[in-house]
């Protein structure tokens, strides 16, 4: 009993020290490394080259910033400090905290491009495509739809995975997810599954997802705040009235398969008012040419054209790293008129993106590098400084997928590693189906809101702190970071160090240092020194710096 009041009085006061440092931090405010350990360099074909174009259109975007913060009288926040952007880079870009070993490597070149480098670094990792996969699986699903289709969740992320990894064109990814007959193509299919394939349903997501407005606010009625009618949402969901899925209602199908049938239309809700396929802000669909409803609505929705694909892609990409889009959404969106700075910025990226072909990764790549990106989320006051206007990076909360791989990258025994002697796609196989993982994201995931805002509640908040996941990275017989340090030629302060590279990639301040050293000091015997070193590493996993990408 006594053991274990100690142990408590020891985790407790660091973990306090370690949760207030995290408040200070945000309120005042994978990896370059291949899954093998080693440090991954971008292939020719991964990488583009910084050309004029790119730089031009980086230029730019901290160029139409800097005049809306002008204008509004703000002045934005100091570029964030080298461990900072590597962690936030890291997150956003892989999805993983960088490793200990890579931390030390960055902050010790003094090369001046190594942020460049970096960013080209992390886009050609195996975890890049991964994370992108497991971003868009969250995006294109319904809350909820994972647990029941746990192997088509997997076939889909396996599917998107494949094609990030080879970084399809963004029109080609949003037309071969919409155009999929399911069949022997597990995965893709779960998007129509998920809602049912009911028009109306698909119709809604699709219009939100890829156009960028929200469509099914018109879906009973005309849109409130907006110009959509209900004949607008009605002729977009007539485009996949004539899709179904033979058998569905029939029990388990081992394989979900679509079909496009010659038959199918949608009607005005309480009324026998036939809608006819209508392009949104278009013309009505002219007679059929044999060619399939869905097809024709491709061809349109992904055309170079369509101002409103583009924009929104690009609105998407600007919120995932960002946490907030340029603008709310493009149901206003209005051109013709005199644009703000962050509405000037998104017509000129939409189109730079269209020019690009629609490269993601050099839409990435272009943002990442970007002063704007590059921010520190470290401010004065007790609010940020014009959030809006992106004059301060704003800190964002780990998803439950990057809270549980990167507690896997600290990772207690060689069984529980996803790179002992695995090629990429076996580990991110392993990873999609780790049942353990399943389920912790499953009780992790928050209810849905902004991406800056903590979300989570008490009972996740309890799992973090006691859960079987935190106990096995950092319990002191088991965790492999542990028995590193507890190596005899290592002072208390390089172990000390080495659990703040690990988790916060950075180095202690002075005031962090002394406290955890004290606590290690304080040790009577091997024991209490083990779990001393214990309780300092289950304080940072729970610190709120390490909850958030700051």
């Amino acid at each position: 009993m006594a053991s274990l009041f100690y142990t408590a009085i020891k985790r407790s006061r660091i973990c306090w020290l370690a949760v207030v440092i995290g408040f200070a931090a945000l309120g005042s405010a994978s990896s370059a490394l291949g899954d093998d350990g080693k440090i991954a360099t971008p292939s020719a074909d991964a990488v583009l080259s910084v050309d004029g174009r790119q730089l031009r259109m980086t230029q730019r975007i901290d160029e139409l910033l800097a005049a809306g913060q002008a204008k509004a009288g703000v002045t934005p926040v100091p570029l964030a400090d080298d461990a900072e952007f590597l962690r936030r880079a890291s997150l956003d870009l892989t999805g993983v905290v960088p490793r200990a070993s890579e931390v030390r490597v960055f902050l010790a070149d003094e090369q001046p491009d190594k942020r460049q480098a970096l960013v080209d670094r992390l886009l050609a990792s195996s975890r890049h495509s991964t994370h992108m996969a497991t971003t868009w699986r969250n995006r294109i699903l319904p809350s909820g739809a994972d647990p029941s289709r746990a192997r088509d969740a997997a076939a889909l992320q396996k599917w998107l995975r494949t094609r990030f990894a080879r970084n399809l064109r963004y029109d080609n990814l949003v037309g071969s997810l919409l155009l999929t007959n399911g069949g022997d193509e597990i995965g893709p299919a779960l998007y129509y599954q998920s809602h049912g394939v009911a028009p109306e349903k698909v119709a809604a997501s699709a219009a939100e997802l890829f156009l960028g407005v929200k469509l099914q606010c018109a879906q009973c009625h005309d849109h409130p705040f907006a110009d959509w009618s209900q004949r607008e949402f009605w002729g977009l969901a007539a485009f996949f009235a004539r899709t179904e899925s033979p058998g569905a209602g029939m029990g388990m199908q081992t394989s979900y398969k679509l079909v496009d049938v010659p038959r199918g239309e949608v009607k005005i809700p309480e009324s026998e008012e036939v809608v006819p396929p209508k392009y949104p802000r278009g013309e009505e669909l002219s007679t059929d040419d044999g060619t399939t409803r869905r097809s024709q609505l491709v061809l349109w929705l992904t055309s170079r054209d369509n101002r409103y694909f583009s924009r929104a892609a690009v609105n998407w990409a600007w919120s995932h790293l960002f946490g907030e889009g340029l603008v709310d959404s493009l149901d206003d969106f209005d051109d013709t008129q005199e644009l703000a700075a962050n509405e000037q910025l998104l017509v000129e990226l939409a189109d730079y993106f269209v020019e690009s072909k629609f490269n993601l990764q050099q839409l990435w790549r272009t943002l990442a590098n970007t002063e704007a990106y590059q921010r520190s989320s470290d401010y004065e006051g007790d609010k940020p400084p014009a959030r809006e206007l992106f004059a301060v990076m704003l800190p964002k909360p780990l998803t439950p997928e990057q809270l549980y791989d990167s507690f896997m990258r600290l990772a207690p025994s060689p069984e529980q590693s996803y790179a002992a002697g695995r090629t990429p796609n076996e580990m991110a196989a392993m990873l999609d189906e780790d049942p353990n993982r399943v389920e912790f994201v499953r009780r992790m995931r928050p209810p849905p809101g902004e991406p800056t805002e903590y979300r989570a509640g008490t009972l996740q908040a309890l799992m973090l702190m006691n859960g079987q996941t935190t106990s096995r990275v950092t319990g002191p017989q088991e965790s492999r970071l542990l028995g590193a340090i507890s190596a005899p030629f290592l002072s208390d302060a390089e172990r000390i160090d080495a659990l703040f590279l690990s988790t916060l990639a950075r180095l202690p301040n002075e005031e962090e240092r002394a406290l955890f050293v004290e606590t290690l000091s304080e040790t009577k015997s091997d024991e209490e020194r083990q779990q001393a070193l214990s309780d300092s590493f289950w304080a940072l996993l729970n610190s709120t710096e390490f909850a958030f990408n700051h």
